[in-house]
């Protein structure tokens, strides 16, 4: 049977794509991307790259998550567990499945700032996906890059044209759930651009969420404030600057359902989240200034200032965890002309005063059970090139050294408020490698591009994930080391289509799992080797006039190649088994209608599909496979734009994320079933 669905699927998406290709010549214009740190045209690029633009993802969506913008990139499995105490589960290839919260395996900048930190965990707390413009996608190893990162890059970008006249718009969203009329959200979101000087622009957006979900205690309150500020000095240079702010005062943690639970009732939260009030109160702040120029040899140059600061607040069922950061660094690049040789250097630093405390009813006791400093700080140098052989052939090279340092302080040792006798946990790790890629592009026609590449990746454990010791001492666990890993790749894309082949060779694959003695506890270890191999397909036709036609399919194949470990006094030997939390098969299929003569009238039909998916490495345990479809209506004026949406119109009940290795059970982290909104835009100067 998957045999045959890969058959069929495969048929199909080549025959649109065969469509696609005979459209006229100027259907879509040749794309520049900047996810390879210069501005080089696709065509040029051995990689897997997508690029989605905003009229791809805004149009009657909630604007909640990255989830609605990335899923028609093949590769891409955005698991949302509708608990905004955690970050979607993000991965690529299959990289960053293995998270518990915020973005591991996979680098994330927004305007260029880079949102994942030293030791390679990012969070979007202030990311507001509304004033988005569009999102580049890098898939596969980016290590030469980009540094410590598996998976790829999501490159985030906000508008940088300068407004032609002062202008704002105003969109309001609110819903309903099917199964609790009375459980609704809403959210708000205004931009106001102006021009400055004679040709510079400042943007400031705000925005806030209200939300009540479906299950029991899932409600959040989300805000966000952003700002940007972009000004020409003369021909050649420019200054970009921006500050965000993310505020979440409530976002309950409503956990995971064991499978008993998830059929009597899908909406329930286990007592113990209740109990200890979990969920997380988080305040962060981003500023960053780059200054751009360019000389009049054609070469280019850049350099970026950026700084983070976090106040987390975070009630656990296992703890009261409280986290104070602050992270900041500096890029500088150098381009030659035309983006023949890149070169430059990523140094940044991240400060973690960590405190864990016991919980009582959601507030912390006066017991620590950790205090400790952690520093990182990281250096990565790079040079890229990329020289064109023929006229239609182009060679790119790309090599990095990462230094990864890891400090803890153990401020527990010698503390008199202490009762238990604490050995000092204080220590050092230093994580290094180098990273390269090649990789070689055909451009076969003018509008068919084939490709080839390999390339080496890099990731280490996060903090959090070092922290986390399964003794429950302090410092870090010496025993986690980083991950590896050495990417294959053939594609081929043209105007309005894409496939792409790999296969990823891993070593020491960073697994996550619960003991049974601290349920909700993630803690880590290392696989000795495992497998990911993939297809990926992407195509788009014109049914009619203004009726255009997406298909998105993705197969994932990912193995454990050499994986034994002890656990409770069972031996486990996992060889050839298929790692967890990705499904096999992604579909979706996605029908928009846009003729001229419905005068500014809109319909999308789109529908998504994900075969099932092991849910623990050493029990037989998969989620259903599940089908969901959403509608959507609206109308583009010039100054209104009301628009009304049905998700998951026909009320599956399917598990949208899960807990990977969970203890007692609780892996199942349900979908709301249908749900209706509404939204209309107000523009002054649209």
């Amino acid at each position: 049977m998957r045999a045959v669905s890969l058959v069929v699927l495969t048929a199909a998406c080549a025959a649109s794509a065969a469509v696609a290709q005979h459209l006229p010549a100027d259907t879509l214009p040749p794309v520049t991307v900047s996810v390879t740190r210069a501005d080089l045209p696709l065509a040029r690029l051995p990689f897997a790259v997508a690029v989605v633009q905003k009229q791809d993802f805004a149009p009657g969506r909630p604007t909640w998550g990255l989830d609605e913008a990335l899923a028609g990139v093949p590769g891409v499995y955005a698991a949302n567990r509708y608990n905004f105490s955690l970050d979607q589960r993000l991965s690529i290839r299959g990289f960053g499945s293995r998270s518990a919260f915020a973005v591991r395996g996979v680098k994330i900048l927004i305007d260029g700032i880079p949102q994942t930190l030293p030791d390679g965990q990012g969070q979007l707390t202030h990311l507001e996906l509304g004033a988005t413009d569009r999102i580049e996608v890098l898939r596969g190893s980016a290590s030469a890059l980009y540094g410590n990162a598996s998976g790829g890059v999501i490159s985030i970008w906000t508008d940088p044209t300068p407004p032609a006249r002062r202008s704002g718009e105003v969109r309001v969203v609110a819903g309903t759930f099917d199964r609790h009329l009375d459980r609704t959200w809403s959210k708000w979101q205004t931009t106001m651009r102006s021009r400055v000087g004679g040709s510079g622009g400042v943007t400031i957006t705000a925005s806030h969420l209200a939300y009540e979900g479906e299950r029991d205690h899932s409600a959040a309150d989300l805000r966000a404030l952003g700002a940007r500020l972009r000004m020409p000095f003369g021909p050649t240079w420019s200054l970009t600057a921006l500050a965000d702010v993310g505020d979440q005062p409530r976002a309950d943690n409503p956990g995971a359902l064991n499978l008993g639970e998830l059929r009597s009732n899908r909406d329930t939260v286990p007592p113990v989240n209740l109990a200890t009030h979990a969920g997380k109160d988080v305040l962060q702040g981003q500023a960053g200034a780059t200054l751009r120029g360019k000389f009049a040899s054609g070469d280019e140059a850049s350099v970026t200032l950026f700084g983070l600061g976090r106040d987390l607040k975070n009630p656990q069922t296992f703890a009261y965890i409280r986290v104070r950061r602050t992270a900041y660094g500096t890029r500088a690049v150098f381009t030659r002309r035309g983006g023949g040789v890149t070169a430059g250097i990523d140094l940044q630093r991240q400060r973690d005063d960590r405190a864990n405390f016991g919980n009582v009813r959601g507030a912390p006791d006066t017991v620590r059970s950790l205090d400790q400093l952690e520093r990182v700080t990281e250096v990565g140098p790079f040079v890229q090139a990329v020289t064109d052989l023929t006229a239609r052939t182009t060679l790119t090279a790309g090599l990095r050294y990462d230094r990864v340092s890891f400090d803890v302080g153990d401020r527990l040792v010698g503390d008199s408020s202490v009762n238990l006798k604490y050995r000092n946990d204080s220590g050092r790790r230093v994580m290094a490698a180098l990273s390269g890629s090649l990789g070689a592009t055909l451009r076969a026609s003018d509008a068919v591009t084939v490709y080839a590449s390999t390339g080496s990746s890099f990731e280490t454990p996060t903090t959090t994930e070092l922290a986390n010791r399964p003794d429950t001492a302090g410092g870090f666990n010496t025993g986690l080391s980083p991950q590896r890993a050495w990417t294959y790749e053939v594609g081929a894309r043209g105007r309005r289509w894409e496939v792409a082949v790999y296969q990823a060779d891993v070593r020491n694959e960073l697994v996550s799992f619960e003991i049974a003695g601290s349920p909700g506890r993630r803690f880590f270890r290392n696989a000795g080797s495992a497998r990911h191999r993939g297809v990926e397909l992407a195509a788009a036709t014109t049914l009619l006039r203004g009726v255009d036609l997406h298909v998105t399919w993705t197969y994932s194949d990912f193995r454990y190649r050499r994986y034994a470990f002890t656990a409770g006094g069972t031996n486990h030997v996992l060889d050839g088994r298929r790692l967890p939390g990705v499904p096999e098969q992604t579909l979706r299929l996605a029908l928009r209608a846009r003729p001229a003569s419905f005068r500014g009238g809109w319909g999308e039909i789109e529908t998504q599909h994900a075969s099932g998916y092991a849910v623990d490495d050493t029990l037989s345990r998969e989620t259903a496979p599940w089908w969901v479809t959403n509608l959507r209506l609206g109308w583009d004026g010039p100054h209104l734009a009301p628009f009304v949406a049905v998700q998951n119109a026909f009320n599956r009940k399917y598990v949208g994320s899960v807990v990977i290795n969970a203890a007692a059970g609780r892996y199942y982290e349900p979908a709301p079933g249908r749900n209706l909104l509404v939204g209309l835009t107000l523009g002054a100067g649209r």
